[in-house]
């Protein structure tokens, strides 16, 4: 593991690891367990080393993005947080690290219960998937949804309870998962708005008797 952070060579300024970049993708087995990382352009740099690890300032061998100032980086721990730092280098060797951030992986949503709900009802909607953070937020896409409260029963469960208004728009919409950081996991089409049931039609009766 490389440990603490090493003196600022000559010749190269300190890069600057300055946000996550929310992925606003569906969940699919190929994007599972990522960020997205983004940093400041460093003058004079040739390259970027990114380094990773499972505690704060505790990172192993780092990944070289060449000149890219964004990367994707996957294969994270589910459901804890991965530690992140990112130095820059030319050929007159190579800078301190940035400042350090950390991130749980993107959250993912495989399922929610019940799949529907009516015009002008309350009710609570169970969300199951993975990596979600304690302090994580819900949003639906169908207008007329308000999510009234969130909470997270496990990892990989979240409840939302929601008021769907009489005049919410009608079909399927999207499911967000946000964490704390703004790293989002988006599941198209998952949950359904409908109108109430039509009532049977009672009594049916001629009136033309003699």
């Amino acid at each position: 593991m490389r440990m603490g952070k090493p003196m600022t060579r000559s010749g190269i300024a300190r890069a600057s690891l300055v946000s996550f970049a929310a992925l606003t993708v569906l969940t699919s087995s190929a994007m599972a367990g990522s960020v997205n990382l983004l940093w400041d352009p460093s003058s004079g740099a040739s390259g970027y080393k990114v380094f990773s690890g499972a505690a704060s300032g505790s990172y192993g061998t780092p990944s070289d993005v060449g000149n890219a100032t964004q990367t994707t980086f996957g294969s994270m721990a589910q459901c804890t947080a991965t530690f992140f730092a990112v130095t820059a280098y030319n050929s007159a060797g190579e800078s301190g690290f940035s400042g350090e951030i950390s991130s749980w992986p993107r959250p993912e949503l495989a399922s929610v219960t019940p799949l529907e709900g009516q015009q002008g009802t309350t009710l609570d909607v169970v969300i199951s998937g993975n990596n979600y953070e304690p302090g994580a937020s819900v949003q639906f896409s169908n207008s007329g949804i308000t999510v009234n409260s969130v909470t997270r029963n496990a990892c990989g469960q979240i409840t939302a309870n929601i008021t769907i208004a009489g005049s919410a728009s009608f079909g399927a919409g999207d499911v967000s998962v946000v964490n704390t950081n703004g790293v989002t996991g988006i599941a198209p089409a998952l949950f359904s708005v409908v109108g109430a049931p039509l009532p049977d039609v009672q009594n049916l009766q001629r009136t033309d008797k003699q």
